[in-house]
């Protein structure tokens, strides 16, 4: 160990570090560049490096990306990576507070903390824990994924039924595609390409980002969120995580180092289960979602420690437990080490200084992302009419660089749009993305415990008559139920306050009525649950199981949305405000745009059509915007273009090797 620390503060070491975490973190941020994808395409780049700077780099980037998402996340509603959804529930509240600076402040800590304790668990127990990894087989892991899954219940206070179907929605389409188990096309409606399915980053940025810039249009607001710069935010942000937080800090840690050991789990549904569990400890629950500290702290710390969880199976026992730790086992067997039972007899050496050299990076990462984070915020100063069309165009390339394929574009514009639509009924984007992320584990799972269940003749002794299902069901119960029934026993006590008010909270009567768009929504999403499932009528066991469940749970939480919307219940109000007509022919008109912005790059190139689009765009939001034409407002927008043209050029094309289509003129 202490070889590995010296060996580590080298010129060669320390640099590769600040490069891999300046790379990750950038990558992090930007929609579509994975962390999968961030640490790919360094890879080659290490293959002549001396071993310890090679993976040294590589986990500079591993970790620098897992904090990155948060950055995005926080300042305009769009997590850079599936790990990040959690913190945005908390995290962009914050910034509309303008809180920004906080909330990176607070994210990079609880990273930094969270990515030391799990690499400090992996140094000492990671042959412990990768026994106990070994327990979850196919059943616990389907009741982990459900039990994250009802984490959505908790989330939607004032309004569960609106977040389980969400949680739903997000299910249905990730069913979309190949059967994980069995490869059965499913929901393709005739059209091949859909075969692939509907990526979970292409949809994520739709309903995140693409939404969140019709969010924007729709306001009347100058700017995404106002922002003052403060001083001594470190030490302010500090003396809250390290005071307050400490015990939250150790509790999400252990949960996401846990967790990431977990193959399939990953940060995502640590994350997840982490903001859970510290919502439903807190004195106070009601904060969460609105912008509450420990709404960050423990999504982050959970999420980044679960990097050192995922290289438990991948060093003790060669299984690596997630995409990332599969591409990095491959930067270690490039450099001759190869994991697994013999690792700590065959390169001891080599792995101990690769471990305790994590150390060192989650360090390091402190004052890179300190930096990051203040040239980040300074985004809140641009004016929302030029923020928008910059964004869409980042939203395009990030859907368009998943897998190089335009229908992937147009899948991300249609997600953005439905997502907006349906928060205009309370419908939010978090339980829809949540569904989306657990949706495959869940499936997977489930099938594979089914044919476990075949061979034995028994389905509960498989799911349920074991002890760590048992345990998870438990726990699933209570998620479930506990937050139904506070929910309960608070109305009563405000209807006794009250007078024994006639509806519901004085909370719910103070939100905007919207019987009659909830009404429309439901008949819509009833439309395609049917169309759903005819299709599935003609899909055989087991690749049918999975579909049906969801569809016919889609259902029913349906009738219960429109029983419950007939009798004026929680599901009858939103928290939306009306948009003023002005602000929808905004919408109509960028999102036209667009739409025409997506369709033309493939003919004309992507550069081109990027640079006409940015100087409409940009030109058309002040417009729209009730400023009059000038040549000072062209001149300025093609000034704006060239430059995010060529930014946008010099990191995906240049920097990330980005392949786009040329088109007929470029």
């Amino acid at each position: 160990m202490l070889h590995g620390l010296v060996s580590a503060i080298t010129v060669a070491n320390l640099t590769a570090v600040l490069a891999g975490l300046f790379f990750g973190v950038v990558g992090g941020m930007l929609p579509g560049i994975s962390v999968v994808t961030a640490i790919a395409l360094a890879l080659p780049f290490t293959f002549g490096l001396p071993t310890q700077t090679a993976l040294l780099a590589l986990g500079a980037i591993f970790c620098g990306a897992t904090y990155g998402g948060s950055i995005a996340a926080i300042l305009i509603n769009t997590p850079g990576q599936p790990g990040s959804i959690a913190t945005a529930f908390d995290g962009y509240p914050m910034t509309r507070k303008g809180k920004a600076p906080q909330a990176m402040m607070t994210a990079l800590l609880a990273s930094v903390v969270g990515g030391v304790i799990g690499v400090i668990i992996l140094l000492v127990f990671f042959a412990p824990l990768s026994s106990i990894a070994l327990e979850f087989g196919p059943p616990s892991l389907f009741w982990l994924a459900v039990f994250g899954l009802t984490t959505i219940a908790a989330m939607s206070s004032g309004n569960v039924i609106k977040g389980l179907l969400g949680a739903v929605i997000g299910l249905v389409i990730s069913t979309v595609g190949l059967d994980p188990v069995v490869g059965s096309p499913r929901f393709t409606f005739g059209y091949y390409p859909l075969v692939q399915g509907f990526d979970m980053v292409v949809v994520m940025i739709g309903i995140f980002s693409f939404s969140q810039m019709l969010v924007l249009l729709g306001s009347d607001q100058s700017f995404i969120a106002r922002y003052t710069p403060s001083k001594n935010v470190l030490r302010e942000v500090a003396g809250y995580v390290f005071g307050r937080c400490k015990l939250l800090l150790l509790q999400s840690s252990l949960i996401g180092t846990f967790v990431g050991t977990l193959p399939g789990a990953g940060g995502s549904v640590a994350a997840i289960i982490a903001y859970n569990e510290a919502r439903r400890w807190d004195r106070n629950p009601d904060r969460f979602g609105k912008g509450a500290v420990e709404g960050l702290v423990a999504p982050e710390s959970a999420n980044n420690a679960g990097v050192g969880g995922s290289l438990v199976p991948l060093l003790a026992l060669g299984i690596p437990g997630n995409a990332a730790a599969a591409v990095l086992m491959g930067g270690l067997l490039s450099q001759g080490i190869t994991p697994g039972p013999q690792l700590l007899e065959n390169s001891a050496g080599e792995a101990y200084d690769f471990i305790v050299g994590l150390l060192l990076v989650n360090l390091i990462m402190l004052p890179v992302g300190l930096l990051v984070a203040r040239i980040s915020a300074n985004a809140l100063r641009v004016p929302k009419n030029v923020i928008i069309p910059i964004v869409i165009v980042l939203s395009v390339i990030g859907a368009y660089s998943i897998r190089n394929n335009e229908l992937d574009v147009l899948i991300m514009l249609g997600a953005g749009v439905g997502a907006y639509l349906l928060m205009r009924v309370d419908i939010q984007p978090g339980p829809i993305a949540l569904g989306l992320v657990l949706g495959p584990m869940i499936e997977e799972s489930l099938s594979v415990s089914l044919r476990l269940a075949h061979a034995r003749d028994s389905v509960f002794e498989v799911l349920v008559w074991q002890p760590l299902p048992a345990a998870l069901i438990v726990l699933c119960l209570l998620s479930l139920f506990a937050p139904v029934l506070i929910e309960r026993i608070s109305r009563i006590r405000a209807r006794r306050a009250q007078g024994d008010m006639p509806t519901a909270s004085r909370e719910v009567e103070a939100r905007r009525l919207a019987r009659g768009p909830t009404l429309a929504a439901s008949l819509l999403l009833g439309a395609l649950a049917a169309l759903f499932w005819m299709q599935a009528a003609d899909l055989r066991y087991p690749s049918d199981v999975f579909p049906k469940l969801v569809i016919a749970t889609l259902a029913v939480l349906l009738v219960l949305t429109i029983a419950d919307t007939l009798r004026g219940g929680s599901a009858a109000y939103t928290q939306t405000t009306t948009v003023p007509d002005r602000q929808v022919w905004a919408i109509l008109a960028i999102g036209t745009l667009a739409a025409a912005y997506v369709l033309l790059f493939p003919l004309i190139g992507f550069y081109l059509t990027t640079f006409c689009f940015l100087v409409v765009g940009l030109c058309l939001a002040r417009m729209l915007a009730r400023e009059r034409p000038s040549s000072r407002m062209f001149v300025t927008a093609l000034l704006i273009a060239a430059g995010t043209t060529l930014a946008v050029y010099g990191i995906f094309s240049g920097m990330l090797g980005v392949p786009t289509p040329r088109g007929l003129l470029i």
